[in-house]
């Protein structure tokens, strides 16, 4: 499943301001005696903010080999209960808040029975800080957020009173400007 929002953006609501992706937990995600390998959970935080991205902010996300980049500033994830081969995981991804160039996200690992359940056990949890980042003479500098990725941000729960926010708001008009 390629995830969805369940603030009516992509599918009915399910938890207000939040984006769902669902996976299967396999052979290759676990260690010899079962459990699932720690970092696999960081693995899975980034493949649902890619995900999100690429449903909640595509005219950004057409364009991830230019100059522009979100880069994770830190990352934390806590195990709180063992995730085995076979079980279900939904990883639900919310924004907390956007603060200048820089953006705190929310994670939550919930062990489902059937795709698509709102509720679940929750088994881990996590979070990342990113940056809104300019490629300027070799070296990464603090800008503005694109405004797709702000609205997506907003649409997944964030609070916005202090965000930085690009002008114009596509990204890719100003990408041709310069």
């Amino acid at each position: 499943m390629p995830g969805r929002f369940t603030s009516g953006h992509l599918d009915p609501p399910v938890t207000q301001g939040s984006f769902t992706t669902e996976h299967t937990v396999t052979a290759g995600d676990t260690s010899a005696v079962g459990p699932v390998y720690y970092a696999r959970l960081i693995d899975w935080q980034g493949h649902c903010r890619e995900r999100a991205g690429i449903a909640g902010a595509p005219l950004f996300s057409s364009d991830i080999t230019g100059d522009y980049a979100v880069l994770t500033q830190s990352c934390h994830c806590e195990y709180i209960k063992e995730i085995s081969y076979g079980d279900l995981i939904a990883i639900r991804l919310t924004i907390v808040w956007v603060r200048m160039h820089l953006m705190k996200a929310e994670f939550r690992y919930h062990h489902i029975n059937i795709p698509g359940e709102p509720g679940g056990e929750l088994v881990a949890r996590g979070e990342q800080t990113w940056a809104s980042t300019l490629l300027v003479d070799g070296h990464y500098e603090p800008c503005p957020w694109p405004h797709d990725i702000a609205s997506c941000a907003a649409e997944l729960g964030a609070d916005m009173n202090r965000a930085q926010i690009q002008d114009p708001p596509n990204y890719l008009e100003a990408r041709l400007q310069r």
